[in-house]
């Protein structure tokens, strides 16, 4: 069978196509050269920084509850530790922002992260109850005083045409270092094993604790090199008080109990429940990394598909459905994919949810608005990690997620109830989504 001759203009459009092809790489390349380039030296500086801070902290707590297994202690008293970490958190935002104000944010974080240090080094030497407790509520409410100050330093150090391509990129960084994290944090226990061969799994992971702890100190040199200016003086926070910002803040308060009783307990589960290796829980926890950012990415998809309202409902509902199947798997090679499947949906359903908050109030409204949520998400998280932890070692992991995964759909629909009837079409949010 003979082909048809090209017709000269589909000769001249085949020719077209294929040059536009061949060079789309270039141009693409090109583009994403020149975009970078604009961000200048103080950014790089900030992000060399946070990516110490990162890589060291997504170790660390990759391997912190593992150690707490290897010393003896339960579920329960892993809720425990997650609960005073969490209370250090919200005792360190106000300081935190007061320091900010009074030495400047290059210096607050720099004390932040030589804090940090100190008091994780400690975490990692001192496996006693009381230790444990102090020095965790200590460690977040430092660390929480870098989080308070990353945002004001990337909008500082960009500039309005690449504002969103630095927060961007801060986002992804993060996200990308839990992947590459997880993998290094399942493998450095055993480096170990030549040079301290009568060190046991519990000592093997301190080690591995210590090296991350000397990571997150590498980031003090380019943070204390940041230039920034001065920080203005501080303007009255304007905290909204409409119907529905309190509907929201019960939803997301019941929705932030529900998920938060299994989140903080993934790698106890591996260990004890599914008897999974080390290596292979940093593997699934890699691939539940990736499958967040992933889901971050296509979040703008769901919105314009089905919209703002329906897409946190969507994606609530198959995370409680995902939570459900897991609770009834009892084998690794299904547990892996059905913890990746559950993340990806957690990790949609936040920034949607982000996003209505942001759309329904005022702009000088949304720092008072965002700050009330993450203190409610932050309660409740405190409330529900020991809760949980003492159910795991007293009921077993498949009847507590079963409770979860119920309580977690029972949030879904609540969310839907309380704030999803709200929308008028003047007050239908834009196509967008804000970084969690």
């Amino acid at each position: 069978m003979h082909k048809r001759p090209l017709h000269v203009t589909e000769l001249v459009a085949s020719k077209f196509v294929d040059g536009q092809l061949r060079s789309m790489p270039r141009t693409l390349g090109e583009g994403i050269r020149r975009s970078l380039s604009d961000l200048g030296r103080p950014f790089w500086t900030y992000l060399a920084a946070a990516l110490f801070f990162n890589f060291g902290m997504s170790i660390f707590f990759f391997l912190y509850n593992l150690v707490l297994l290897d010393y003896g202690y339960s579920e329960r008293f892993l809720g425990e530790a997650r609960s005073a970490y969490a209370l250090g958190g919200i005792a360190g935002a106000i300081p935190a922002g007061i320091l900010a104000q009074r030495f400047g944010l290059r210096k607050t974080m720099v004390m932040s992260l030589g804090m940090v240090v100190l008091l994780m080094t400690g975490l990692s030497l001192f496996v006693s109850t009381a230790p444990q407790l102090c020095l965790g509520f200590l460690g977040s409410a430092a660390s929480t005083a870098w989080s308070i100050c990353s945002a004001p330093v990337v909008a500082q150090v960009t500039t309005e045409s690449n504002r969103s391509l630095g927060f961007s990129l801060n986002t992804a960084l993060g996200i990308g270092l839990g992947v590459v994290a997880s993998l290094v944090a399942s493998r450095l226990p055993a480096s170990f094993a030549g040079v301290l061969p009568t060190a046991t799994s519990g000592q093997l992971k301190q080690a591995a604790l210590l090296v991350a702890c000397g990571i997150i100190a590498l980031g003090l040199w380019p943070a204390s090199r940041l230039r920034l200016a001065p920080v203005p003086p501080r303007e009255k926070n304007l905290y909204p008080h409409t119907p529905f910002l309190f509907r929201f803040l019960a939803a997301m308060a019941v929705w932030s109990l529900a998920t938060n009783a299994f989140s903080p307990f993934f790698n106890a589960y591996c260990a004890q429940f599914l008897r999974m290796p080390l290596k292979q829980i940093g593997v699934a926890f890699s691939a539940s990394q990736l499958s967040s950012m992933v889901a971050i990415l296509v979040t703008p998809l769901v919105i314009q598909k089905v919209g703002l309202v329906a897409g946190i409902l969507y994606t609530q509902v198959a995370a409680a459905i995902a939570l459900g199947c897991l609770a009834q798997t009892s084998h690794v090679s299904a547990a892996t994919p059905v913890y990746v499947m559950y993340t990806a949906f957690l990790w949609m359903s936040e920034p949607l949810m982000f996003t209505l908050l942001m759309n329904r109030v005022v702009p000088s409204e949304r720092s008072g608005a965002f700050s009330l949520n993450l203190l409610v998400m932050s309660l409740s998280n405190a409330v529900a990690a020991p809760i949980a932890g003492g159910s795991f070692a007293r009921y077993g992991y498949p009847t507590v997620l079963t409770v979860t995964a119920i309580a977690t759909l029972i949030a879904a629909c609540l969310f839907r109830l309380l704030v999803g009837g709200d929308l008028s079409p003047k007050t239908r949010p834009e196509p967008e989504v804000l970084g969690s």
